[in-house]
C-alpha cells in the first residue's frame, strides 16, 4: 500500500471513529429515555465489554509489534488513569446524556481543550498569548448561548446535565493529557483496553451488571441498539481512531475528530427530534469552531 492510499485510509478510519462516537452517544439517550437502564449500570457495561474487546484485540494483532511493558509504576499509573480519567470522562458524559441529551453533552465535552490550555500555561509549558483571552470567552459564550438559547433570565438545558457535561470537559482534558505519558510506556489498545477494564471492574462495585430491572420487556430493536451503542459506538469507534494514527497525524485526527459532536447534533435531531434554538445552534457553532481553532492554529512547547 503506498503513502497516499495509507493515509488516505487514515482520513476515512477518523472520519468513521468519530462519526460513530457520537452516533453511539446519541443510541445511549435513546436507551435512556425508552428503558430503565440507569447510567451507572450502561457505563459498566460500555467500559466492561469495550475492554475485553480492545484487549483482546491486542493480544491477537499488536501484542508482537509491542510487547506488554507493565512494571509495578506504570500498572499503578494505569488504574489512576482508568479511575480519574476514563471512568470519569465515561460516567460525567453519560450522566450529561442522561440529564440532557447527547448533541448537548457532546458539545459541552469538547471546552475540554480550554482546560488543556490553562494547564499548559500554568505548568510552563506553553506561553500565555493574547488570543487565548477570546478563546476563553468566547467558548464562555458559546456555553451561555446553549444553555440559555440567548435569554440569560432562565436555563434551557438541565442543570444537572450543563454540570455534567462541564466536568466531562475537565475529565476530557486529564484524560489526553495523562495519556501522553501512559502512551511512552504502552501500546495505545493496551491503554485504552486496559483503562476501560480497570474502569468496567470499579463500576461494578457501584451498579453490578447483573444488577437491573428483569422486569421490563426488551424488544429485539431495543437490545440491538444497546449493543450496536457499544459494540460499534465505543469498541469500534476506539478501535479505527487508534489505527488512524498510524497513518495521519494527531493534528489531522484532532481535527477531523470535531465530526463527532457534529455527529451527535445530527443524529439527535433527526433520529430523536431533538430541537434547538438558534442562539443554541450559534453556541455549539462557536465552541466547535473555537475547538478547531485549537486544533488547527495553536501551537505548544513539547
Amino acid at each position: 500500500m503506498t503513502t497516499g492510499s495509507k493515509h488516505v485510509r487514515g482520513l476515512i478510519f477518523v472520519l468513521l471513529g468519530a462519526t460513530l462516537w457520537g452516533i453511539g452517544g446519541t443510541a445511549a439517550d435513546y436507551i435512556f429515555k425508552n428503558t430503565p437502564v440507569t447510567v451507572e449500570w450502561y457505563v459498566a457495561f460500555r467500559l466492561s465489554v469495550s475492554g475485553i474487546i480492545l484487549l483482546l484485540a491486542y493480544w491477537l494483532f499488536s501484542r508482537k509489534q509491542q510487547p506488554i511493558r507493565m512494571d509495578r509504576r506504570t500498572l499503578i499509573m494505569l488504574i489512576i488513569y482508568s479511575l480519574l480519567g476514563m471512568t470519569m470522562v465515561q460516567y460525567s458524559f453519560m450522566a450529561a446524556i442522561g440529564y440532557g441529551n447527547a448533541a448537548i453533552a457532546t458539545v459541552l465535552q469538547y471546552t475540554g481543550p480550554i482546560y488543556i490550555i490553562l494547564w499548559l500555561v500554568i505548568r510552563g509549558f506553553s506561553k500565555w498569548r493574547f488570543s487565548d483571552i477570546f478563546i476563553i470567552l468566547g467558548m464562555i459564550t458559546g456555553i451561555v448561548l446553549l444553555a440559555t438559547n440567548g435569554n440569560l433570565s432562565s436555563l434551557i438545558v438541565s442543570p444537572k446535565a450543563l454540570i455534567w457535561g462541564l466536568v466531562s470537559g475537565v475529565a476530557l482534558a486529564y484524560y489526553t493529557l495523562h495519556a501522553q505519558i501512559l502512551l511512552h510506556r504502552l501500546h495505545p489498545l493496551q491503554l485504552v483496553g486496559g483503562s476501560m477494564f480497570f474502569g468496567g471492574i470499579a463500576m461494578n462495585f457501584i451498579h453490578p451488571l447483573w444488577q437491573f430491572d428483569r422486569g421490563f420487556e426488551w424488544t429485539t430493536p431495543l437490545v440491538a441498539i444497546l449493543l450496536l451503542s457499544v459494540l460499534i459506538g465505543t469498541t469500534l469507534a476506539f478501535l479505527l481512531y487508534i489505527s488512524s494514527l498510524k497513518h495521519i497525524s494527531s493534528k489531522e485526527a484532532g481535527i477531523l475528530g470535531t465530526l463527532e459532536p457534529a455527529s451527535a447534533v445530527v443524529s439527535s435531531v433527526i433520529w430523536l427530534n431533538i430541537s434547538m434554538g438558534w442562539y443554541q445552534v450559534l453556541g455549539i457553532a462557536i465552541v466547535l469552531g473555537i475547538a478547531l481553532f485549537i486544533s488547527v492554529g495553536r501551537k505548544d512547547k513539547t
